[in-house]
């Protein structure tokens, strides 16, 4: 059997899959804001910094270059081509500073970044801004004053850094010692002596004292910054929605889960043919819809299931009744007949003052008596069926049946002022014919009758049907004291089934009269409407009892 992925599998997965993308959506928001906003520039003490980082720098890379006579390879220093930013340092993203070769001729007081290598007794070896400090002057020989002022911040051999005022604005200073033949790379410890204040470690021998002159101001290389403690807390929150999300679906499925697992379990021992079972109705939801639709499937397969088997019962009825009507005609019917036929023989015979023929005209009126109440049973056991004619022609047929047969005037009163017939719903058209032939079939039985009168009509929603003999009647109450006989136990359920009402009105010497009420009306029982009345499975019900047979049969 192929593994299937639950309900509560996915709808968990959803829930971990939401809860953690809304985190991420959140954190990427802050993330964004934090790009979208405007860094803050960097303070003077981190361009000091940073002046002091490009000074050890520069020195470290000059070193390895000095040739063995202590020649520079060259006295221009600084980037060539890279563009100015007067009164404000440039910051190249890994940890310094950058310093442009200046080549114009006048020299600018204003704070501007430049580097500039001096050596034991003043003299500049090697500048960027050679109109500010040109190669071999002391200091600032053409232009005297600030520039040779801010040389004397060099003190030989020790490094420094620190922050002095120019011109109305503050410059950041960091100083280095050029060692000849040292390493390219500064050691932490030699950094960390030069952060100090203190000289580098280096075993090279000293050409010169590099200065770095750079504006105190600067931008912020860093571009987006997010603090770690928001990363680690977005991280934190990020990992904890997984559980959280996975306790939260199965916790809020678990339940659902529950009740469509015990559904479809039902719904497994429905189709096994248990219509017994029901499932337990919860909430308000469409979970609980569907359990009452569940419900009430259940109910009508059962009540389908019901009908068939009363529709089974009474085709089995009926072919039983079939074959004992044929067995009476093909047998005990021929043999009344020819008892009849000797009789009436032997009463013609007999001379007139014979001693016998009193008992010959006895049995001859009894063989009679007997093929005329022979001949109403098998008018009982076989009725007329609503497959061959409609309502009105099949009771029509009852009563020309029981008049040719039984010599018994029956009148049928259907025509033109019966009901609209078309329109009745099939259970109750089989309800008014088994109840008529029933009626009838009783009447011309056990009181001797002289006139049926069979009426059939419509009125205020509903069909009324009266069968009315004059023959003996019969003690009604006394009748249902004892609880038998007259067959009207199955009449009287035959019509409630459908809410109708059944009336019986006679007394000893003034006939009989049997009216029965069939609500047509829409909504009611007898509607078209209502349950499986036209699909042949109120119709079994009504044939179930189509004639009475056993001791409610009897008068």
């Amino acid at each position: 059997m192929k593994k299937r992925w639950g309900l509560q599998s996915t709808m968990t997965t959803t829930y971990v899959a939401v809860t953690a993308g809304v985190v991420l959506l959140t954190e990427l928001v802050i993330f964004g804001m934090a790009a979208l906003s405007s860094q803050a520039p960097l303070s003077a003490a981190q361009v000091q910094g940073l002046a002091q980082s490009t000074a050890m720098w520069l020195a470290t890379k000059l070193g390895p270059s000095v040739s063995t006579d202590g020649a520079l390879p060259s006295t221009r220093l600084g980037l060539p081509g890279t563009p100015l930013s007067p009164g404000q340092a440039q910051p190249d993203g890994s940890g310094n500073l950058n310093i442009p070769q200046t080549d114009g001729p006048q020299c600018d007081l204003a704070p501007a970044s430049l580097a500039v290598i001096v050596g034991h007794d003043g003299t500049v070896l090697a500048s960027s801004y050679a109109a500010c400090y040109p190669v071999g002057s002391q200091g600032a020989d053409a232009q005297a004053g600030a520039p040779r002022k801010m040389l004397t911040f060099v003190r030989w051999p020790v490094p420094g850094s620190g922050l002095a005022p120019l011109q109305g604005r503050t410059v950041a200073w960091a100083t280095a010692p050029v060692r000849f033949g040292q390493p390219s790379k500064p050691s932490a410890s030699a950094s960390q002596g030069a952060a100090l204040g203190q000289d580098a470690t280096g075993s090279g021998k000293i050409i010169g004292m590099l200065y770095v002159e750079v504006p105190a101001t600067a931008p912020n290389p860093q571009g987006v910054r997010v603090p770690p403690t928001l990363a680690w807390t977005g991280v934190i929150v990020l990992l904890a929605a997984v559980p959280v999300g996975l306790a939260f679906g199965l916790l809020s499925t678990r339940g659902l889960t529950r009740r469509l697992k015990r559904l479809a379990m039902l719904t497994l021992e429905v189709a096994d043919g248990d219509f017994q079972r029901r499932v337990r109705v919860s909430g308000h939801d469409e979970v609980s819809l569907l359990e009452e639709n569940f419900n009430r499937m259940a109910s009508q397969l059962q009540a389908s299931l019901d009908a068939n088997r009363r529709f089974a019962e009474a085709n089995a009825r009926h072919e039983e009744r079939s074959r004992i009507a044929r067995e009476l005609h093909d047998s005990i019917s021929q043999e009344l007949f020819s008892l009849s036929v000797l009789a009436g023989g032997l009463r013609r015979t007999l001379p007139a003052g014979s001693a016998v023929l009193p008992e010959v005209e006895t049995m001859e009126r009894t063989a009679g008596g007997a093929m005329r109440e022979m001949r109403s049973l098998l008018l009982a056991l076989r009725p007329a069926a609503l497959e061959e004619a409609d309502l009105v022609g099949a009771i029509e047929g009852v009563c020309h049946a029981y008049s040719e047969r039984l010599g018994i005037p029956v009148r049928a009163e259907v025509g033109p002022t019966g009901p609209d017939t078309a329109t009745l719903p099939p259970a109750v058209e089989h309800a008014v014919l088994r109840v008529t032939q029933e009626a009838v079939a009783n009447a011309a039985r056990h009181a001797d009758p002289g006139q049926i009168t069979v009426r059939l009509q419509a009125a205020a929603g509903q069909v009324e049907l009266e069968v009315a003999d004059d023959g003996h009647g019969f003690d009604v109450a006394d009748r249902r004291a004892h609880a038998s006989g007259l067959g009207l136990r199955t009449m009287h359920d035959r019509v409630t089934e459908l809410g109708g009402a059944l009336v019986i009105d006679s007394a000893p010497g003034v006939g009989t009269r049997v009216r029965a009420c069939f609500p047509v009306g829409a909504g009611g029982p007898g509607s078209a409407n209502t349950g499986p009345t036209n699909t042949g499975a109120a119709a079994p019900a009504a044939a179930g009892a189509a004639a009475p047979t056993g001791p409610e049969a009897t008068r």
